[in-house]
């Protein structure tokens, strides 16, 4: 009677339950993945013996799982454990199983490997006992960075069990990602994935272990096909949207690349700096500047992109790319604001002047280009002969003249220059204005 009580009690124990490391590293090791059949399994099953533990190692056991489950004591029914002086070999795995779990949960975690790995090399226990005991020595193994044991006991339990489990395969494959054996990731991958459809489930970790190998391969096309697949299973996976569109960008797709973002996009799923600033790239690259230019000023005033000259930029070339002219002038201006060298400051006040040329307003062109030489911008000689050709088409010959002197004084300029004080003085004269 305490023999049925006995494997009553521990074959309900929550011990196991203190491991979830679904999340660990691995090694490489080979893995057979041609498992038994179900026939294969039971006949191992029936096969196999059953025995139950001695009278005196079971009231051992009954007491530390107390302290354990009853009295959260885990030195306690450590010291009930070790002190079972277990002899018989089928005993001493059923103590070892179980000390295992224990040293786990108390944390010590090189002494449980040690002692469940001893008892699933011993292969005393029974079917049910043996293939949890090879599953947690692979699960200890991965806590403690041990991987290459880790997926020796993995395809171990695979090949006694037969059981085609989704997270186990998904764990293989994991391991194989982080010893950079991307080649080796697919299989486990693909069959996590089955596993789980097989289930009624789709789970979004394999495909990102396969996207991520494939990325990491260069494999960018088989990249694409995974998400692709991925998105149609899983569509709601908002951060998929925008790598598959960053994977177009890669492979140099760049009208995939914009429908795809501007999904994602309408659809709420971008809210990262960077993937609005890839949208923005993307209208750019497709010749849709003033979209690249309204998309990015957009998500700069609300706080989603940062504030910096290098952004304002972006955003006023953009817009001369598109013509507004008037526009990108405006944003020049506030990335000089936010412009940390003086010299950046000089050029953004330069370009500002340029851009109100081209938008004919000439006035302003004037005050933005002396901006440029107050900051000392690159090259003066430049910067005068613009301010020249802006009071020139304003009409202001006398100023125009001014700084057309100015401009001489520059080799770089000076026969530019000349050239264009014939011109004004011809003008003037024309007009009957006396210079």
């Amino acid at each position: 009677m305490m023999h049925k009580k006995l494997t009553t009690l521990l074959s309900a124990s929550v011990l196991c339950s203190v491991m979830a490391v679904a999340s660990a590293t691995v090694h490489a090791q080979e893995i057979n993945y041609n498992l038994p059949s179900a026939e294969q399994v039971q006949a191992a099953k029936d096969a196999r013996r059953n025995q139950v533990v001695s009278e005196r190692v079971g009231r051992r056991l009954i007491k530390a799982l107390d302290m354990y489950t009853e009295q959260e004591d885990v030195k306690g029914a450590i010291a009930e454990l070790e002190a079972a002086g277990a002899r018989d070999s089928f005993d001493v795995a059923y103590v070892n199983r179980f000390l295992g779990n224990l040293y786990a949960a108390d944390e010590q975690f090189d002494r449980a490997i040690q002692l469940v790995k001893q008892a699933a090399d011993s292969n005393e226990l029974g079917w049910s006992d043996h293939a949890s005991v090879l599953k947690l020595t692979a699960d200890l193994a991965l806590q403690t960075e041990q991987y290459k044991l880790a997926l020796e006991y993995y395809g171990k339990w695979l090949q006694f069990t037969g059981e085609r489990d989704a997270d186990v395969f998904m764990r293989i494959a994991n391991a194989f990602y982080e010893l950079k054996q991307f080649d080796k990731v697919i299989r486990p991958a693909d069959l996590s994935i089955a596993a789980f459809r097989e289930k009624g489930e789709e789970n979004r970790n394999p495909y990102i272990l396969k996207i991520a190998s494939y990325y990491e391969s260069q494999k960018y096309a088989e990249a694409i096909k995974v998400l692709e697949t991925g998105l149609e299973v899983l569509p709601g996976e908002k951060g998929w949207w925008s790598q598959l569109g960053m994977m177009y960008m890669l492979v140099e797709d760049m009208g995939k690349a914009l429908q795809t973002m501007e999904i994602a996009y309408l659809a709420g799923y971008l809210d990262k700096e960077n993937q609005f600033k890839a949208l923005a790239q993307l209208y750019s690259n497709n010749l849709i500047p003033y979209k690249a230019a309204t998309t990015m000023l957009k998500h700069i005033e609300a706080g989603d992109i940062e504030k910096t000259m290098r952004n304002y930029q972006m955003v006023a070339s953009s817009f001369e790319q598109s013509r507004d002219f008037d526009k990108a002038a405006v944003q020049f201006e506030k990335a000089a604001q936010y412009a940390e060298a003086r010299e950046d400051k000089a050029d953004m006040y330069r370009r500002q002047g340029n851009a109100y040329i081209r938008a004919e307003e000439y006035t302003k062109a004037v005050a933005a280009l002396l901006k440029a030489l107050e900051n000392d911008v690159e090259n003066p000689g430049r910067v005068y002969m613009s301010i020249t050709e802006a009071h020139f088409y304003n009409n202001n010959f006398r100023e125009a003249l001014k700084y057309v002197q100015e401009a001489k004084k520059f080799s770089n300029e000076r026969r530019n220059a000349s050239s264009w004080e014939q011109y004004i003085r011809s003008k003037a004269s024309n007009r009957g204005i006396t210079l």
